[in-house]
């Protein structure tokens, strides 16, 4: 096997995956590179002695990843309690862009002290988040367990 890659570090460069690829590796933070630029705290330096692929019960998969004993248990505990796919279905994320897209207008808003422009934006906001609401009592966005898969 291969050295461990719980995140994409050893190969790559960084995650392509953050949030079920929502999300590019400019997001992963300050924490994952040392001044070497090289490796820091996410990339392992143990030896990979597990192949797997994070699975829900709807069949998304993640990425295979080659993982030492510790990664493997550390995934398995802290990393598998919701597929990102099944939380962020495409309604949800075009919401989300909405939502986003949104939020720095209500800030130029107030800078201009145009508050009722603000308002308004605020408005659409709270009409979006209820219809992301509207989305998980649907049962259109689901919290679906992960489970950790070792492959060949």
């Amino acid at each position: 096997m291969t050295r461990c890659n719980p995140f994409g570090y050893a190969t790559d460069a960084g995650p392509k995956h953050l949030m079920g690829g929502m999300y590019g590796p400019e997001y992963a933070g300050k924490q994952t590179l040392l001044a070497d630029g090289i490796r820091g705290p996410a990339a392992c330096t143990e030896r990979a002695t597990h192949r797997a692929v994070m699975v829900c019960p709807f069949d998304h998969k993640g990425p295979v990843m080659d993982l030492c004993d510790r990664h493997r248990a550390e995934i398995t505990a802290r990393m598998s309690g919701c597929c990102t796919r099944c939380v962020w279905p495409d309604a949800a994320r075009e919401l989300n862009e909405a939502i986003d897209a949104v939020m720095p207008r209500i800030s130029e808003a107030i800078g201009r002290g145009d508050t009722v422009t603000a308002g308004r934006l605020r408005a659409r906001v709270e009409d979006l988040g209820r219809q992301m609401d509207e989305l998980r009592h649907r049962g259109i966005i689901l919290k679906t367990p992960l489970k950790l898969v070792e492959v060949s």
